[in-house]
């Protein structure tokens, strides 16, 4: 390579260099990108000075000349980008058409350079015309299918569409999340510790590309090149989310980490709307004080011994804590025999199966008289009555027979028990089932185990059914779970119930449901219907409509095979299906035979 060619390339990169690593004007690095300028300028003017010896190096020293000087052009508007000399615009529009030019010109520039340049070292004696043209032009094309990489990058980052036909699939935005951030008093900004070429950052891009609110300010940053922001956000590595509301001593941070690593990140990106929804609600509200009854065989979050997923809600927990709430145990121990502690702003009654003390009734009602926020699950067979309970505001439950129906039934265990197994999606319009009511066509409430609520004649208080069982279901008077036509009746029954009532200052509010498996770790997490239920219901009880509506997840639902499921996958992997196998074979053997003796 000739020198000023040598001289100009090298000029042009350490330019390039300083320029990208320098601070700004006022920084050394940048000033010190002008020895790179002087370079490519001292090479250019050596490329000059050079005496052709025949058309074809003179055409090669043209070729050398022009694309220095575009080469030159497009490094003086990579300097005006560095210096901030390019008006930004109201759109940023103009710095974007800089850059591209300049990335057009030097692309143009170097490539054509370097295949002229070799070109005219290998025939150092003679140099024909057209091979000179021919390196030009093949270097031109090359250059410019490079350089056209830059503005095709730029549009693909602008425009961030994907079509993703895998299995794998990131979180969309759910309601949740989205009214959380609408309904924000303040800004909160969103960092985002993700390296430009890592996969998971284009996984996170298309996310929140879909949030775009002036509530949530959103940067994109390296934790290698933002150690003091990481530092004062304790970050410590990419791959993090940091959610930040407010300044300085008063700041609050929810982080979130996923990883850099497709491979190790696709679990937690399956579900990054619940992780978002929850960081986000925990920065808009203060935190929530919910008591969930114990002592009377409840259903109960803690798994132990021999207890099923049919009695444990430790799904319906989690929920509550990413609601934000503090979730504690309420039973005689902690004094509900006295009264239910004053912090207590909803109060949770999940299907008890033994009776409760006078005094905790009286204590229940006492909190729901002054003001408070009360769940009510059933459990139809149980020894606990909770008529005292219901009766004040209007309602009352017998649990000796559970509803039954042959149709939209969840076939668990492929027995005649199923047809407990009830799904409905006849909702009213009441906020509590919002979510429900407006999905019907694609949602239904699976309620196993349920028995009929009744709304008594002058109620004291306003009474809405929020859900029926659909019209084919009966009530299994006679327990045989079969329609005994002259003796029982199909039609839509009471299954759920909001009350409210009082005073400005005493206002209250109850949800009663004559089934409580509906929120057990059994069935929770197989319904999306159950669980839009479970967050509408809630956000009704303590006046929080922004935090009801869908939560989006993509995260795998565990299959459940019955012993008999099993039974047939097993006999069937291993004996039935090798057996059609080999009876093909040699069946196509023995044709091929036939036809060979002919």
């Amino acid at each position: 390579m000739r020198g000023g060619v040598l001289m100009y390339i090298v000029g042009l990169g350490l330019a390039m260099l300083l320029s990208r690593l320098g601070g700004g004007p006022e920084d050394l690095v940048t000033q010190a990108s002008a020895a790179g300028w002087l370079m490519a300028i001292l090479g250019l003017v050596l490329s000059v000075r050079e005496s052709p010896a025949d058309d074809g190096a003179a055409a090669a020293k043209r070729w050398v000349i022009v694309c220095q000087i575009l080469g030159l052009i497009g490094l003086g508007l990579v300097t005006a980008l560095t210096l901030d000399r390019v008006p930004a615009g109201d759109d940023g529009r103009t710095v974007v058409l800089v850059q591209i030019a300049a990335a057009l010109l030097i692309g143009l520039s170097i490539v054509p350079l370097w295949t002229v340049d070799r070109v005219r070292a290998a025939s150092p004696v003679v140099l024909s015309v057209s091979r000179v043209s021919d390196a030009g032009q093949g270097g031109l094309s090359l250059g410019l299918a490079l350089a056209l990489l830059f503005p095709v990058n730029h549009l693909a980052s602008a425009n961030n569409v994907r079509w993703d036909h895998s299995y794998f699939k990131t979180a969309s935005p759910g309601e949740v999340t989205l009214a959380t951030i609408a309904n924000l008093d303040e800004p909160i900004q969103a960092w985002l510790f993700f390296p430009t070429t890592s996969d998971v950052t284009q996984e996170v891009r298309t996310y929140f590309d879909q949030i775009m609110h002036p509530n949530l300010e959103i940067q994109y940053v390296d934790q290698a090149l933002e150690t003091e922001l990481a530092k004062d956000l304790r970050i410590q590595k990419n791959g993090a989310i940091a959610l930040v509301r407010g300044t300085g001593d008063d700041k609050q941070v929810q982080r979130i980490r996923l990883g850099d690593e497709l491979s190790k990140a696709e679990r937690k990106l399956k579900k990054l709307d619940q992780d978002v929804s929850k960081a986000l609600l925990k920065l808009a509200t203060d935190p929530r004080q919910a008591y969930i009854t114990v002592g009377h065989g409840e259903m109960y979050w803690k798994k132990s011994g021999d207890v099923l997923p049919a009695r444990t809600i430790e799904g319906m927990k989690s929920e509550l804590k990413r609601l934000n709430f503090k979730v504690s145990e309420l039973g005689a121990a902690q004094g509900l025999a006295s009264e239910v502690p004053e912090d207590a702003e909803l109060v949770i009654v999940m299907g008890p199966t033994e009776s409760f003390l006078e005094e905790e009734l009286v204590a229940l009602d006492e909190y729901r008289q002054r003001g408070g926020a009360l769940w009510v699950a059933m459990d139809p067979g149980g020894e606990a009555d909770l008529n005292p309970l219901l009766q004040p505001i209007g309602l009352s439950y017998d649990g000796s027979a559970m509803l039954v129906g042959t149709t939209n039934v969840w076939v668990a265990t492929r027995r005649v028990t199923d047809r407990y197994n009830i799904f409905t999606n006849k909702t009213s319009t009441h906020p509590s089932v919002t979510t429900l009511s407006r999905n019907s066509k694609t949602r239904a409430l699976l309620t196993p185990l349920a028995a009929p609520l009744k709304v008594l004649e002058s109620a004291p208080h306003k009474v809405e059914i929020t859900v029926r069982s659909l019209a084919e279901v009966w009530l299994d008077s006679v327990p045989n779970v079969r329609f005994d036509g002259a003796m029982e009746e199909k039609k839509g029954w009471p299954l759920s119930a909001a009350v409210s009532g009082g005073d400005a200052d005493t206002e209250f509010r109850v949800l009663v449901t004559g089934d409580a498996t509906w929120a057990s770790d059994l069935v929770l997490p197989l319904s999306m219907g159950n669980q839009e239920f479970l967050r509408d219901g809630l956000s009704w009880l303590v006046d929080e409509p922004s935090q009801s509506g869908t939560v989006n997840s993509e995260a795998d639902v565990k299959i459940r095979h019955t012993k008999g499921d099993d039974a047939w996958l097993f006999y069937g992997t291993t004996l039935v299906i090798p057996v059609a196998l080999l009876g093909f074979g040699l069946l196509r053997v023995r044709s091929r035979r036939k036809d060979g003796e002919r």
